[in-house]
């Protein structure tokens, strides 16, 4: 009698995992980078919107950071800081998809790690995504998935939005 093992293969970009497709691992230097661990960002399946504001264009939301990890609290203080319904933050601290109910809307770098990986997620149209980092009262960052270029946009522009998650 013979037995096998099937050993656990490696997490990898594009892989579908804990309620959406592996967008980013986090290497040696990013924030949340655990020696001899897998940890990284999930992106869902398909978009959230194909048009939504940012929101509260005429509010700050102080605080928020373009930084790899800092979407998880970009959109804590955008959700406590714009009452504003059916906006980009609130369409995704608001979901629930695959079965957890934390996902986001990304920072500028966490987005930019979706954009470089785009093809291997899959879903992504070549238009403008919102991320969770304002620029100024009337403005935030969003990314052009045509070109890659990250904007400062108006926050009343309606963009796409992809909401992630952390593993």
């Amino acid at each position: 009698i013979r037995t096998f093992t099937t050993l656990p293969q490696p997490l990898a970009i594009g892989q579908s995992y804990q309620g959406g497709i592996i967008g980013y691992i986090y290497q040696p230097g990013d924030i949340g980078y655990v020696v001899g661990q897998t940890h990284g960002i999930i992106a869902t399946t398909s978009n959230q919107s194909i048009g939504v504001s940012w929101g509260c264009s005429t509010t700050s939301i102080a605080g928020t950071s373009i930084n790899l990890g800092s979407g998880l609290n970009n959109t804590t203080l955008i959700v406590n800081g714009c009452t504003t319904n059916n906006i980009a933050a609130r369409i995704c601290f608001n979901l629930s998809s695959g079965g957890y109910p934390d996902w986001v809307l990304p920072s500028t770098e966490e987005l930019s790690k979706l954009y470089i990986n785009r093809t291997s997620i899959g879903g992504f149209s070549n238009v403008s995504y919102w991320t969770s980092t304002q620029v100024t009262t009337s403005n935030a960052r969003s990314i052009n998935f045509g070109s890659g270029a990250v904007n400062s946009s108006a926050k009343s522009t309606s963009f796409y939005v992809r909401a992630i998650r952390y593993f």
